[in-house]
């Protein structure tokens, strides 16, 4: 009687072995919709646009009007009603840095620092790649040539002026010292300082003032640089040459290479 109730256990003891649950199966690999391209963005997911490239940068060499066509007419149509309005949105000064945005002939259309949009001739600019600022302290003497035998007694940059480097070679530097005008100095009279650099551009606003007569209005640049740039040497030189002060004991005063006026002949219309 019990030897079939044993056996019956045994059974049962081997059943339960057998019923072990199996492994589980490997996550199946997402079914890619046909035609999908391996790495692209999800349908339904956001895609981060490429960033647009950044437009070319060019620095202005002179002082110059920037037009609403590229045009030397006084006045373009596009005005109210129809009529004609003044070709003018700006004066912009030696320095001041443009974004390029398009090219057509002898001119080109910027973008000033204002976001206002307008035509520039080709003349006024150097493009700002491989380009940097400088200015002189004291007065340096001009080579034809990277040569100290083509010194050219007859030209000095005056203290305080805005040079544009545009090339290299030891001893020397070419510099753009006016609209299309380059001159060959030796590279240590050049200084790079961010404050001396700052005060160089305001002397050559005030400079172009002055031959504009509008003394008064480079006087108030001259009381801005001392607010701010008390410490800049080149400050004085701007009130000896306006006559508001006292010149400076070195007597830089040199025999200036003349600057452009204005690239297009014409006088910059009134802010």
């Amino acid at each position: 009687m019990r030897r079939p109730a044993f056996a019956a256990a045994l059974a049962l003891i081997a059943l339960a072995g057998c019923s072990k649950p199996a492994p589980a199966a490997p996550a199946a690999a997402a079914v890619q919709p046909a035609g999908a391209v391996a790495g692209a963005t999800p349908s339904g997911a956001t895609a981060t646009p490429a960033a647009a490239p950044s437009a070319p940068k060019a620095f202005v060499t002179a002082v110059t009007v920037l037009r609403r066509e590229a045009t030397d007419a006084s006045k373009v149509p596009g005005g109210k009603d129809g009529k004609e309005q003044p070709n003018y949105l700006a004066t912009l000064y030696r320095g001041e840095k443009v974004d390029v945005l398009e090219t057509k002939e002898e001119w080109v259309r910027v973008r000033s620092s204002a976001d206002a949009e307008g035509w520039l001739k080709r003349t006024a600019m150097l493009e700002s790649e491989g380009v940097s600022e400088a200015t002189v302290l004291t007065a340096a003497d001009v080579f034809d040539r990277p040569d100290l035998l083509a010194a050219n007694a007859k030209k000095k940059i005056d203290p305080g002026t805005l040079v544009l480097v545009v090339k290299s070679r030891p001893p020397f530097a070419e510099v753009n010292v006016a609209g299309s005008q380059n001159a060959w100095v030796l590279a240590e009279r050049l200084n790079s300082g961010e404050k001396e650099v700052s005060v160089a551009k305001l002397i050559e606003k005030s400079r172009y003032l002055v031959r504009s007569n509008k003394k008064d209005e480079a006087l108030q640049n001259l009381a801005l640089l001392r607010s701010n740039f008390g410490g800049v040497s080149l400050v004085e030189v701007l009130a000896t040459e306006l006559g508001a002060g006292t010149p400076p004991a070195d007597g830089t005063a040199g025999a200036a290479v003349t600057p452009a006026a204005t690239t297009d002949g014409a006088q910059p219309a009134p802010q």
